[in-house]
């Protein structure tokens, strides 16, 4: 039997500390990081129970979507903590996405040069050129 399956097998039971501790060792055996983190996280949640009653819920996966453990080898630390940068949602690893900040300044482009109808002026202040029209 499998670590999956095992697992599985857990819900509706009442389950020591220690037994708990061994199947997340046989968990990394099997490379099988989603039971690993699942339970790490009961066990690190509850420091003074000994005994858990355990109901698993199964999380539904997306229609034709391979199912990848590479993202937790990713997100995790040796410890099982989070590394900046991801997040847990519905029992699985998401990177969140970095937006980028704009500009304090208004007339000075990402890259620090001036967009085009900017000048510095005295003191060093930014100021938008305003075109004055010839009076004929």
């Amino acid at each position: 039997m499998n670590v999956t399956q095992e697992f599985s097998a857990l819900h509706g039971k009442d389950i020591s500390r220690e037994e708990l501790i061994q199947l997340i060792a046989k968990a990394k055996k099997q490379n099988n990081t989603e039971v690993v983190y699942r339970l790490s996280k009961i066990i690190v949640a509850n420091p003074s129970y000994e005994t858990f009653s355990i109901s698993v819920k199964q999380y539904p996966t997306a229609l034709n979507a391979p199912y990848h453990r590479g993202a937790y080898k990713e997100a995790l630390t040796a410890t099982g903590k989070l590394r900046k940068g991801w997040r847990f949602e519905k029992g699985r690893i998401v990177k969140t996405a970095s937006i980028p900040k704009p500009s304090k300044k208004e007339g000075l482009q990402a890259n620090g040069k001036l967009k085009r109808g900017y000048k510095y002026a005295k003191g060093g202040k930014i100021v938008k050129i305003s075109s004055k029209k010839k009076v004929v």
